[in-house]
């Protein structure tokens, strides 16, 4: 009962901060993000009451956040000693230009903290509970979003004047809940709404971050999922229909190809297509890496690169942004992250839950090419990643104990000191 309370408690947190971008995010989209972020208090809260803290493998996340926090503040250092990089006022946030670092640096200590609490968790089932759980609730909405939507430039949905790629994430994150949930029933209404919520919304990056998911972790699995003998039948069967389709339903199988490039991926389109600088990204690209440029060691402070580009726009580029932000040292970093978490993911024995760590985290590094920022507690894909990593590492760190532990005494202890025989 407890359990399940906290994990109601998180899911509810995670989706009042869509809840809050979709219903007022025309008024004051920031201020109202801010307060239901600092909500977070409530689950964590009552996670710490009802089932307590394991500091047991909390190290490794600590360690890893530490640092970054470290050079989040080294990179406002750097701002503070070079007048060219003060911050100035964007209108993103009711406060002071001077108080933005303050703001962020709060935030990033916050959605850190609550990600190592989600790690340090006694029940290690707390965050596939929570990924499932949301999957469940959001399916039935993303399902009527998406048969009643509006829609926008070039037919793609933007239901309530969110961008369509914002509904692509949702999307996105619908999928990969569905890999933490154990009933087969609801796990395929929930990706099946996802991959449709992607489509309508025509987000080509979510689209390949979901494939990419899907094929690490098929690729991890496949023994499991194919024992045996039935290995080879399935392989010869799935080669025998792959040439029957394709001779069979040679004229379906163009037009399927045609489709996929002309009305999804849109690779002619003019505005949207290859000629079209990344469907305009490339020139926020460009800024960004000049950016870069005025501080390359620190960055110009973190969250600070939208400071120096046209209209105070992101960079669009999750990896610019880091290294805008936070110069090389953050950069290095976001690498050092991504695939020490990524590694450690494998090994977690819990499938469901490896399923979805796996997926969040391979699905960040070709997302990160369309992101604006890398560690966004500002959404509920950020604070999931962070809560991925943070779980990732704890329980690599809980394995490594763990094996050190069964590893019986060496047969010869030669580096302890010996007693001398008497004369």
């Amino acid at each position: 009962m407890r359990f399940n309370v906290v994990v109601w408690a998180y899911t509810i947190w995670l989706i009042a901060m869509f809840g809050a971008l979709y219903v007022t995010h025309s008024v004051n989209p920031a201020t109202d993000l801010q307060l239901v972020l600092l909500c977070g208090v409530i689950p964590g809260g009552l996670q710490l009451l009802l089932l307590g803290i394991d500091w047991h493998g909390l190290v490794a996340p600590f360690k890893m956040w530490l640092a970054f926090l470290l050079i989040v503040l080294l990179s406002y250092l750097a701002g503070v000693t070079d007048p060219q990089l003060a911050p100035r006022s964007t209108g993103e946030l009711a406060v002071p230009a001077a108080w933005l670092p303050i703001v962020y640096t709060l935030n990033v200590v916050f959605i850190l903290g609550i990600g190592i609490l989600v790690a340090g968790c006694p029940d290690r089932r707390l965050l596939r509970s929570v990924a499932g759980l949301y999957c469940i609730l959001l399916t039935p909405f993303l399902m009527y979003i998406v048969l009643t939507g509006a829609r926008t430039w070039g037919n793609r949905l933007a239901a309530n004047g969110l961008q369509e790629n914002t509904w692509g994430v949702m999307g996105l994150l619908l999928c990969f809940g569905a890999l933490a949930l154990r009933n087969r029933v609801l796990a395929f209404a929930g990706f099946a709404t996802g991959i449709a919520t992607i489509i309508a919304s025509d987000s080509r990056e979510n689209l390949v971050c979901v494939a990419a998911g899907l094929f690490v972790i098929g690729a991890l699995e496949w023994r499991t999922m194919v024992k045996g003998s039935r290995l080879f039948a399935v392989l010869a069967g799935s080669c025998l229909a792959l040439v029957m389709i394709a001779m069979l339903l040679d004229p379906y199988v163009y037009d399927a190809i045609h489709y996929i490039k002309a009305d999804i991926f849109v690779v002619d389109d003019p505005l949207r297509g290859v000629g079209s600088g990344v469907s305009g990204r490339s020139g926020l690209w460009e800024a960004a890496y000049d950016t870069w440029l005025k501080s390359p060691v620190l960055g110009v402070g973190y969250r600070m690169h939208e400071q120096f580009l046209p209209d105070g726009m992101p960079g669009h580029n999750a990896y610019l942004a880091m290294l805008a932000d936070t110069g090389v040292v953050g950069f290095v970093w976001y690498f050092v992250l991504l695939i020490g978490s990524l590694l450690a993911s494998l090994g977690i024995q819990d499938q469901w839950t490896r399923r979805f760590v796996v997926a969040m985290i391979v699905a960040r590094f070709i997302g990160g090419m369309f992101d604006r920022i890398t560690i966004d507690g500002g959404n509920m894909n950020g604070l999931l990643f962070i809560m991925c990593t943070s779980v990732a590492l704890a329980d690599q760190s809980l394995r490594k104990a763990t094996s050190l532990l069964q590893e019986p005494p060496p047969a010869n202890l030669s580096f302890l000191p010996t007693r001398r025989a008497p004369l």
